[in-house]
């Protein structure tokens, strides 16, 4: 069976962000969830791509005290089989230190892993998602101001931004192509 199809019946459908037609492709709009103007598009999106609004949907905090950042999340995880890609992404709609932004990634590697133990527990998947290329992705400034987009890599020269800790940031930016996230 195809990850996509897996996904489609473990997850919840009130925990999905829907895509939308833009031009000859698609697209999803993301938000900061109380926060009325803090958004993104992400274009260009694979049209298998599943968009699990993170910080809605996945609630630990009846479970652990939090004290060491262990219930922290990530806003979104957006899945593509065509691209064998996940992406974790935090929003911020100002500045957000790198501990704390870490930590939310962080949180949200933990949700994927769970996902994949469900999976491979309760659905008979034993290589879900595995070969999948986990990206992490820091979103901040989305307060609608503004100004040139950056785009701050802190991996090292030639490495991806496959770690929690070395997030590609992004700042200003109102759309970003799928492809700039992903790769």
């Amino acid at each position: 069976m195809s990850h996509t199809s897996v996904l489609r019946r473990m997850l919840n459908s009130c925990s999905l962000v829907q895509l939308e037609d833009h031009y000859e492709s698609k697209k999803v709009k993301l938000s900061e969830s109380k926060i009325s103007d803090s958004s993104i598009e992400i274009l260009h999106v694979p049209p298998d791509t599943i968009v699990l609004d993170l910080d809605s949907a996945f609630n630990i905090e009846k479970l652990f005290h939090g004290k060491a950042g262990e219930c922290k999340r990530a806003d979104y995880i957006l899945l593509s089989e065509s691209a064998e890609r996940v992406l974790f992404i935090e929003m911020k709609r100002s500045n957000s230190s790198a501990t704390d932004i870490s930590l939310q990634l962080r949180g949200a590697l933990c949700a994927f892993e769970y996902c994949q133990i469900i999976a491979r527990e309760f659905f008979d998947e034993h290589n879900f998602l595995k070969t999948y290329q986990k990206r992490f992705i820091s979103i901040r400034h989305t307060d609608g101001y503004k100004r040139k987009t950056a785009i701050e890599r802190t991996a090292g020269l030639g490495q991806k931004h496959c770690l929690p800790d070395t997030p590609l940031r992004i700042s200003w930016a109102k759309t970003i192509q799928f492809k700039q996230l992903a790769a």
